[in-house]
Order: C-alpha cells, then structure tokens, then sequence
C-alpha cells in the first residue's frame, strides 16, 4: 500500500479522506484522492496535476460571462457580486489600488468603477473571461497570478474561491503578500472542508469541485496558511450561501439515474438554492457554513 504523502503545508501525517470521488457537474475524468492533515486540518490531492494538465480539468462551458437567463439565479449572481462590491468598498482606503485575482467577466471591477473606484486591476486566467472584461474597459491581465508583476503595491487584493484551484496555495498566498503595500489586506473567499454538509457527504460534497479543487481548508488550516505567508490575520467569517447543498444534491441525483443532465446545473438547480438556504443556519450551529472567509493583514514594516 503506498504511504499517504505528506501535508504541503505543515509537514505533518496525511491519511485517506476522500477517494472514488467523480465529477457530476462537467463529467471530466480523472483519477486522484484526497488526503487529509493529521495535525492541522488541511485536505489536499494526490497526485496533482501537472501545471500542463490543468487547462484538460476545465471545459469550454466552465465559466459562463453572460448573466445567467434564470431570473431566480441572475438575483443569486448578482447578490453575490454585490456583497464583494459592498466589502470592498468598507476595506479599501480612498484612492487606494484594488487587484482581483480570477476577476472573471470583470463584475466586480465594473462595479467598483462606477462607485467610483479608479484604480483597478483584475487577473484572469481564461481567455474568453479577459476578452470579456476588456470589452468593457477594463484592465485585466491575461494569465496567472505567478506571472503577473507590477511595480505599483496595491491597497487590497480579493481572491474568490481561487485558492483552492491552484497547485501551490502557500506560493499563491505569498505572491498576494508581495504585491500588497505595507498595511494592505487579503480578502480571500473559499469552501469551508469543515462545514456540515462537507462532513455528512463527504466524497459526494459538491464544493469538492472534484477534479479542479486541488486543495480545501477549514478555518484553522486557512489561518495557517495566511499566517505561514506573513499575515496576520484579522477576521474569519462564515458566508450565507446554500451552493454546498444544492450541488450535493444535484449530484445525488445524477448518481441514482434520476438526472440525466449534462449540463453543470440542472434546471431546478436554483430552486434547489433556494430550498436548502435555511440549513446554514444549522451549518453555524454545527461549526459554520460551506462559505468561509478571511481577511489578512500585511504589516506595516513590509
């Protein structure tokens, strides 16, 4: 039997958390399982793909720019844009330079610029999301995170439900940190491996996001990472938000034979959110929601 491979992040004992996991939403084949940390928490994938394979995890239909044509799920989208927008706004100090790393379409960017935030960059790794975003006038630089430089610090950088895709969440976290100014934050989104509904469906979890989620936190394993990469960390929430449940269970029924679908949602998916949006208030009783969030500090000396 081959040993459990090491935590990337402290070092410590892994074991076997999540194995037969398989893609209900785009139907993509791989072959990986997850493990998870013994000593601090953190739950990650082996064996990894290869920074060459990474595009094969993600189809043409990954990521839809245009506003969705359900009107129950174009309010979700744009409820969850402008909760960003409104945080966004309270974290960054007048006249301050913003970065959002994976800014998509540019929603956000869009947004902050029309109340009247000037300094804005996004960095977007999928091609139709820059040409999006660009058609309206923003800037946004098409590549990843790693590859992006720029002599000017910025105020406050967003990455949301991005550092759980990426290969090297501990370099990912440390790159942020170098690209901040001296008392700038980190306001980071991602799924929460410690949630209720993560812990009662375990390998069948939809925030799994099986193959193209390579890594998932709880709340202690992110403040390790923020802490590990020279933050300090000044806030951790949870966010209200039924995705984990209602990917669940679409992907339920797509393992029983009931949905036959292929597309990433379903037709009820929507009502799906709807329906399982009062359990997060069970998911805060039981150790928070699938959402979490955190903001971090860069100190002031640099």
């Amino acid at each position: 039997m081959t040993a459990a491979p090491a935590c990337w992040l402290c070092g410590g004992e892994g074991a076997l958390r999540y194995e037969r996991c398989f893609d209900f939403e785009y139907f993509i084949q791989a072959d990986a399982s997850f493990y998870g940390c013994c000593d601090c928490g953190f739950v990650y994938m082996h064996p990894l793909p290869t920074r060459e394979e990474l595009p094969e995890l993600y189809p043409s239909n990954y990521r839809n720019f245009d506003t969705p044509e359900n009107a129950l799920s174009a309010f979700l989208v744009d409820r969850f844009h402008a909760h960003h927008v409104s945080a966004c706004l309270r974290l960054l100090p007048k006249g301050g330079r913003f970065l959002e790393v994976g800014s998509a379409g540019g929603d956000v960017l869009a947004r902050l610029r029309d109340r009247g935030v000037s300094r804005t960059q996004g960095v977007e790794i999928s091609a139709d999301g820059v040409e999006a975003a660009r058609a309206r006038g923003l800037d946004v630089f098409h590549g990843t995170l790693e590859e992006f430089e720029t002599d000017e610090p910025f105020d406050l950088v967003l990455m949301s439900h991005v550092i759980e895709h990426v290969i090297d969440p501990i370099a990912t976290a440390k790159k942020v940190h170098s690209l901040l100014a001296p008392g700038g934050v980190f306001y980071v989104e991602t799924p929460n491996v410690g949630s209720l509904d993560a812990r009662l469906w375990r390998q069948d979890w939809g925030l799994i996001h099986y193959p193209r989620h390579l890594c998932l936190f709880d709340r202690a394993s992110l403040r390790l990472l923020l802490e590990r990469s020279g933050f300090e960390v000044t806030r951790m929430s949870w966010e209200i938000n039924s995705c984990g449940w209602a990917l669940s269970l679409q992907s339920a029924l797509r393992r029983i034979g009931f949905d036959r679908s292929r597309q990433p949602r379903s037709f009820y998916y929507p009502l799906l959110l709807a329906a399982t949006l009062p359990l997060n208030l069970v998911d805060i009783v039981f150790g928070g929601t699938a959402f979490m969030s955190a903001l971090a500090r860069k100190g002031t000396a640099g």
